[in-house]
């Protein structure tokens, strides 16, 4: 199996245009067209002159409510390349700022400002990295989290969309009824 073909029937098991209100009503072929990007064959025919496109394009689910958009530049952002390396380059010119400053200003030792420089900031930042991981865990905003949600969320709509509407019915009936 090529790794095309691999990565699209990948992307069909694991939902890939779920959350789009679309289950095809045969089993649908997943072509890789161009090289690059895995496509859904349509399902649907059209018999008139103006045709739909024969593979439209998968996409992975998303949910509009997590989704965040970032008002900083992309050089700020953090969840950017540029927002990265900017990051690691304060991070890298900071100590040797306060290093210059403590040896000159205050005439510190250079050996003993550089140990306790050295110390102090790696100290502040893995207890700022583990603070970061201990929140995401707490707001349960890790990735497994997210998939897991993202997965339910698939599974539940695809169970809706199999319901006849006597059935959708009694269960927003008696959804009404627990509420009150």
């Amino acid at each position: 199996m090529t790794f095309a073909r691999l990565s699209a029937t990948l992307m069909l098991l694991f939902g890939a245009g779920l959350t789009q209100g679309f289950v095809p009503a045969a089993r649908p072929v997943a072509k890789v067209v161009g090289g690059s990007m895995p496509m859904m064959k349509s399902t649907t025919s059209s018999s008139s002159s103006t045709r739909a496109p024969l593979y439209t394009p998968l996409s992975m689910a998303t949910d509009p409510e997590t989704s965040k958009t970032s008002n900083l530049p992309f050089w700020l952002d953090v969840g950017t390349k540029g927002g990265a390396i900017v990051v690691s380059l304060i991070l890298f010119i900071v100590p040797i700022i306060i290093y210059s400053i403590v040896t000159s200003v205050f005439g510190f030792d250079e050996i003993e400002a550089g140990k306790w420089i050295g110390v102090g900031f790696t100290a502040i930042a893995t207890f700022l990295w583990v603070g970061t991981y201990i929140f995401r865990v707490a707001t349960k905003d890790m990735t497994y989290a997210k998939q897991l949600k993202d997965y339910e969320n698939a599974v539940i709509a695809k169970r809706l969309e199999e319901l006849d509407d006597d059935e959708i019915q009694a269960l927003v009936e008696e959804i009404d009824r627990d509420d009150f």
